[in-house]
């Protein structure tokens, strides 16, 4: 099986917990619904902590790999531009790929330690942070995304696009108060 399969069962996986929820996320079903064997699937992934692993690395490196590619397309040279670019990939990820981040409810409600690449993530943003003049400030902005991306995934969100875009602007204005 490739690479562009692999994904593809990542994918599906995230779709069979958003779909049917935690409790049918077994290997078996991901399997079926991936179109392949479970032995096939267990080759590439011999247990179910190997998959949520692979679905918490695959959710990392998206994320990083988007805020990367949009604090380059930023106009300006700011040394604000990671945390900009942070705001605006947590609202979006909200709009469009909620889906990736399945494998954080499956990783929590399974075993907690499968979250450490993810505190490992973390741990690196927060000492960009710690690089402001302000690290409060960007600390609680930080917070209030993560509240956004995860009330959005638990169906929690309650609020109007409108209102949603003005929490994101202002973000945005006050991370820049941080630098």
């Amino acid at each position: 099986m490739n690479s562009s399969s692999k994904e593809r069962i990542l994918n599906v996986a995230n779709k069979v917990i958003a779909e049917k929820g935690l409790n049918c996320f077994t290997l078996d079903e991901v399997a079926k619904a991936a179109g392949i064997s479970k032995g096939g699937l267990l080759h590439h992934y011999p247990s179910k902590d190997k998959l949520i692993k692979a679905l918490i690395e695959n959710y990392i490196t998206l994320f990083q790999s988007r805020v990367s590619e949009r604090e380059k397309t930023l106009s300006e040279a700011s040394p604000c531009n990671w945390l900009v670019s942070f705001i605006y990939e947590q609202f979006n990820q909200c709009k469009l790929d909620t889906n990736t981040m399945y494998c954080l409810l499956a990783a929590v409600a399974s075993k907690q330690d499968l979250l450490h690449p993810v505190l490992e993530k973390r741990k690196e943003w927060i000492e960009k942070i710690n690089d402001c003049k302000d690290p409060i400030m960007a600390l609680i902005i930080s917070f209030a995304c993560d509240g956004i991306a995860f009330s959005n995934l638990l169906g929690l969100e309650v609020f109007p696009e409108n209102t949603k875009a003005e929490l994101m602007e202002r973000l945005v204005n006050l991370s820049k108060e941080c630098y």
